[in-house]
């Protein structure tokens, strides 16, 4: 991830710096945090800081996306907390440092990033009913829901995934998003295997992984991909890599989830999902085999795990993220900027 950044840092930056000469404000995600407050700062205009995943540090584990002990509250999760911000900031340094070099001002530490994080306005994307609040964060963090784009017009899907949902019951969708694997072909095969000895049928969306096969029985659509929002509510399970954005449409779809995490906070959305009652344990992608994924399934197909997903999803369709963020947001840029 460092070699990413850095490989990106030079252009980042220089865009960061010709839309901040017109910006009334700055919102800014982790990658481009340590960036925009230099920015913000170096103008005396406002800074509000996006979160979607629950990283700012805390004790409580049902609240911190990289706990250490996970089902308590515990001083080791806070600690790990600070620790994980450390790497963080380690990785996304390279763009605020281009930006300082070329305004002329000296590498950033991490103390500085701190300090900033602490009093720079955070919105934090997720609910509150899937991440408990916790009280360490304070007033400077105002947590929404999750932030969705509501649908203009209903989707059109292709007449043979149309004819596909309609000529049976409900099937199970298997994801990774934007994960990579080195063996697709290995996870086509646990995927198919596992819905045969169920005797379920399934929906293959590619993504980056490239989860195709050439020949898929008839019960298993393969699609390049499809918009989660309205294809999710269609499926009787959800398989996927546990990405903040695809875990919330699960959510929010009402549907009982399998999360394969790879990476960074995929295994905490895995864990709450599991936690909340909707959802299977999580597979680790190293450890995915048609035999765990058959009994993941059949988890999260248990009548308890559908109505509690039911009732999440519900819960999740009732809050307004987008609207409570936007105010959020508007309350701080509103106010007369203070030179730091």
């Amino acid at each position: 991830m460092r070699q990413v950044v850095r490989h990106i840092a030079e252009a980042l930056a220089g865009d960061l710096m010709r839309l901040s000469e017109r910006a009334d404000a700055f919102v800014s995600g982790p990658l481009t945090f340590d960036a925009m407050e230099v920015l913000a700062a170096r103008a005396d205009k406002h800074h509000v800081f996006a979160m979607f995943q629950p990283t700012w540090p805390t004790a409580q584990g049902a609240s911190a996306a990289f706990a250490l002990r996970p089902r308590s509250t515990s001083g080791l999760n806070r600690a790990w907390g600070w620790a994980a911000a450390y790497a963080a900031w380690d990785v996304v340094r390279s763009t605020g440092d281009v930006v300082r070099r070329r305004i002329g001002s000296g590498r950033g530490s991490f103390r500085q990033y701190v300090t900033a994080a602490k009093q720079v306005p955070t919105v934090l994307a997720v609910s509150p009913r899937v991440v408990p609040p916790a009280a360490e964060w304070g007033a400077n963090v105002t947590q929404t829901g999750f932030w969705f784009v509501e649908r203009t017009e209903p989707w059109q899907p292709p007449d043979e995934v149309r004819a596909f949902l309609a000529d049976g019951p409900p099937p199970v969708y298997l994801g990774l998003g934007s994960m990579a694997t080195a063996d697709p072909a290995g996870v086509v095969h646990a995927f198919t295997t596992a819905l045969d000895r169920l005797g379920l049928r399934g929906v293959l969306s590619a993504g980056w992984a490239g989860l195709r096969a050439e020949d898929l029985p008839a019960t298993v659509l393969a699609l390049d991909g499809a918009p989660h929002d309205a294809l999710f509510p269609q499926m009787s399970i959800v398989i996927h890599h546990g990405g903040a954005g695809t875990t919330a449409a699960a959510l929010r779809a009402g549907v009982p989830q399998v999360v394969v995490p790879h990476i960074a906070d995929q295994p905490y959305w895995g864990r709450r999902v599991h936690e909340l009652g909707v959802g299977a344990a999580p597979i680790h992608r190293k450890h995915l085999t048609a035999d765990r994924l058959a009994a993941a399934s059949t988890e999260a197909a248990r009548p308890e795990v559908v109505r509690a997903a039911t009732a999440l999803g519900e819960q999740v369709r009732g809050e307004d993220g987008v609207g409570m963020a936007t105010a959020a947001i508007l309350a701080v840029i509103e106010k007369p900027a203070h030179p730091r």
